[in-house]
């Protein structure tokens, strides 16, 4: 049973909304939820997208323009539009109205003080769970169709370039999906589950359902945003490159601003998923595929494990001393140095209900004993108190650089070593 604009009105989300015009539209099937705030181009609207916008940009006054735009829409075979009013137009003219219902296009009034972002989520969740459901009997439409082909032949070239020990050899193949050998690229990775844990997805060989639709709704996102991208065979992750003239400035860090914002957009698009992505490097061209693959491979562990201070989205540059631990593939080496350096602190804590960890941990972040000691409301004193006890269980003197740096180690060790549940 497919998601029509008449089922989508029929949910709570569109409460305080009005169906102005277009009844006889109510039977279009959704297939894309489009934000579009700015009316300026709509080149990229594709048939069955229900479009949400404030018109901005737009000259709704002019009848002429209005026509014209409907006329387009109706050649798109757009599901329906939702206007948001009292932003950037205060009413909705009568002669839109109208055209709107000689064209047989849903015409919703969205009153201003309802969330864009509310209204997005609540929309697409129905929608996932509509495909979801139907993924295997909907029918496909044209450009469905084709994003999927074109998914599928960047997997086949994506095997190519792990195998292929000179990848420039694959020009012509990249050259299709607007790919440049020579240019700046990132590589990324992107895991999605159900409900807000981390727990990796279990190992499948074939893509579930969901991971499909995330995959295919990072194409939209990409193809929208006009970044050459390639997605490779999809397992407990979704693989991810990507090639924008912001990368080619790697001084000003531009790679997050556009990771962020992809970020944003499936957060919002699938609210019910926890959205993980590890990223790795802008690299300067297409050899230097393959280790970054492996950056972004442990940016993406750093995140499941939440080893960044929780944080979903981690580049391999925010790894700092986990760098060097996740490549140590011998456990006994990280605890041995766990056991040095944390474990006699730990003990302590726990025998004399203690806080030498906590201080340790303030003082390695500030390393100030005025600061830290602000930090954790105690006296200077006592945060020197303390950090003599620490050099006294562990032999390493916290206001000892190089010593610091051993503490700090161990800290990161610990951590690791913690996610693992690899402590006793």
């Amino acid at each position: 049973m497919a998601f029509t604009v008449r089922k989508a009105l029929e949910k709570g989300i569109f409460y305080n909304c009005r169906l102005l015009t277009g009844q006889a539209g109510l039977q279009n099937v959704i297939r894309w939820v489009n934000i579009l705030e700015i009316l300026d181009d709509l080149s990229h609207i594709e048939p069955g997208e229900f479009l949400i916008t404030t018109a901005h940009g737009f000259d709704i006054s002019s009848e002429k323009k209005q026509i014209a735009m409907l006329q387009f829409f109706t050649e798109k075979k757009l599901a329906a539009m939702a206007i948001q009013t009292g932003h950037y137009i205060k009413e909705i003219p009568a002669s839109f109205i109208r055209y709107s219902k000689e064209y047989r296009i849903p015409l919703i009034e969205i009153p201003p003080e309802a969330s864009f972002k509310n209204l997005t989520r609540a929309l697409m969740n129905e929608l996932i769970r509509y495909e979801l459901s139907e993924a295997e009997s909907r029918e496909l439409s044209e450009a469905q169709s084709h994003l999927n082909t074109s998914i599928t032949e960047m997997s086949r070239l994506w095997l190519k370039l792990k195998e292929s020990d000179q990848k420039e050899d694959l020009h012509a193949e990249m050259k299709y999906f607007n790919i440049k050998p020579r240019e700046p690229f990132q590589a990324l990775l992107l895991q999605s589950s159900p409900g807000k844990s981390r727990e990796g997805l279990p190992a499948e060989n074939n893509e579930s359902p969901l991971i499909t639709s995330v995959k295919q709704t990072t194409a939209r996102i990409l193809i929208q945003k006009h970044i050459p991208f390639l997605l490779g065979p999809s397992n407990q992750s979704i693989p991810l490159m990507v090639q924008s003239g912001l990368l080619k400035d790697r001084t000003a860090a531009p790679d997050h601003f556009l990771i962020e914002q992809l970020y944003k957009e499936l957060i919002l698009l699938f609210p019910d998923q926890t959205i993980l992505i590890g990223s790795s490097n802008v690299h300067a061209d297409i050899n230097e595929f393959d280790p970054a693959l492996n950056e972004a491979e442990k940016a993406l562990q750093a995140a499941r494990l939440g080893l960044i201070d929780g944080m979903s989205l981690v580049s391999y540059s925010n790894l700092g001393l986990y760098r060097l631990i996740m490549e140590i593939k011998n456990m006994e080496t990280l605890q041995e140095l766990y056991r040095e350096t944390m474990a006699p602190l730990i003990n302590y804590d726990r025998r004399c209900k203690g806080a030498l960890l906590q201080t340790m941990t303030a003082f390695l972040r500030h390393m100030s004993i005025k600061k830290a000691a602000e930090a954790l409301y105690v006296h200077r004193h006592t945060m020197r108190y303390r950090l003599g006890q620490v050099e006294k269980l562990t032999g390493y003197n916290p206001l000892d650089p190089a010593d610091a740096l051993q503490l700090n180690l161990g800290l990161h060790v610990f951590h690791y070593l913690k996610t693992l549940n690899l402590l006793d």
